[in-house]
């Protein structure tokens, strides 16, 4: 990966990071959103008292607690829990990775059965074909070499500056008119650690076997016999990551919110077609490969692209909350400097 390009992207995301301030939605759309929402009140305001007390009755609870609270957080404050609801997130999947592990005895004495996968057992007879070869190991070092010169990890990463300029140039249309990168990266954070919680939830509950021979030997030091021992070794930063932490991929759910965050905010067709292609290239090779199951990378890919949609309006109604109490606060302001002194 050359290093002047990956200056370049440096460089244009400090530049777009530094355009956070400003302002996105057009007044006049804020105007709207605004008259539309006082009308929505006013309505409610409308019904009769019987119908509000008990509307306000089942409303006084944890979850409207909770809503109010959330109001009152600007979009940098609520971008700053999702950082710290990623943060909890991996520390909890790091030592679940451990516990799983140490505690799958077939795993830690040997290399059990893998599970049969039909997705690389297709994979690696058409590339026996493309290739030429007898065996399915011959065609994986060519494999890793398309692997390496597309990039595929860099090649997001540039993409998700590429929209960072975008976004804050506001290059994309409609679909950048209303959006900035702190929603953006709120989205994201979201996405990532709600599928992560899905992800260790997982393969907690259901123990996979490692295709990898010796999987255990090489990444863990065998089980202590204390428990205090045993939850030290739980606690250390697993960097290489682990041998059961099959379903769901979390190489899937990175890659994903990277690819949804980009193509988001693109509006060219070619372009998110081009992502995804190297996304679905990167996990089929992934699972040919026998790193992951064909089915970890698939309900990766899909469960974090669903979240995307699902989270979608903590981004949009953030952005519009946030327009609408800097425009009150300005129209306080100058209210206040025309009103005339007693």
């Amino acid at each position: 990966f050359p290093k002047w390009l990956s200056s370049f992207v440096a460089a244009s995301a400090v530049f777009a990071f530094g355009l956070a301030s400003r302002q996105f939605v057009p007044m006049q759309q804020l105007d709207n959103n605004i008259d539309n929402s006082s009308k929505i009140s006013g309505s409610n305001k409308s019904k009769s008292p019987s119908k509000r007390n008990a509307t306000n009755s089942t409303d006084d609870n944890s979850t409207n607690a909770f809503l109010k609270f959330w109001s009152k957080l600007n979009i940098k404050e609520r971008a700053a829990i999702g950082t710290l609801a990623v943060v909890v997130s991996l520390l909890t999947e790091n030592f679940l990775i451990w516990v799983v592990s140490a505690t799958y005895e077939p795993g830690i004495d040997g290399s059990p059965t893998p599970l049969q996968d039909n997705g690389r057992i297709v994979l690696e007879a058409l590339a026996k074909k493309l290739w030429n070869v007898d065996q399915s190991w011959m065609a994986k070092r060519p494999l890793q070499k398309i692997r390496d010169t597309l990039n595929v990890q860099y090649a997001l990463v540039s993409a998700l500056g590429a929209s960072f300029v975008c976004l804050e140039l506001q290059l994309g249309g409609k679909k950048t008119s209303h959006r900035s990168l702190t929603g953006l990266a709120l989205h994201a954070l979201i996405t990532l650690a709600s599928a992560r919680l899905i992800r260790y939830i997982s393969f907690v509950l259901t123990v996979l076997p490692s295709q990898v021979p010796n999987c255990y030997r090489h990444h863990f030091p065998p089980p202590p016999d204390n428990w205090k021992d045993w939850l030290l070794v739980g606690m250390l930063p697993s960097s290489r990551g682990g041998c059961n932490d099959l379903i769901l991929s979390g190489h899937a759910t990175v890659t994903s919110t990277i690819a949804c965050a980009a193509t988001s905010v693109s509006s060219n067709t070619s372009f998110s077609m081009a992502v995804w292609t190297l996304i679905a290239l990167d996990y089929s090779i992934e699972a040919y490969q026998g790193l992951h199951y064909s089915v970890d990378m698939f309900l990766g890919g899909i469960v974090t692209c669903l979240l995307w949609h699902l989270t979608a309006p903590l981004e949009i109604e953030g952005e519009l909350e946030q327009l609408q109490k800097e425009k009150q606060r300005k129209e306080g302001v100058g209210g206040n400097a025309t009103r005339a002194p007693p």
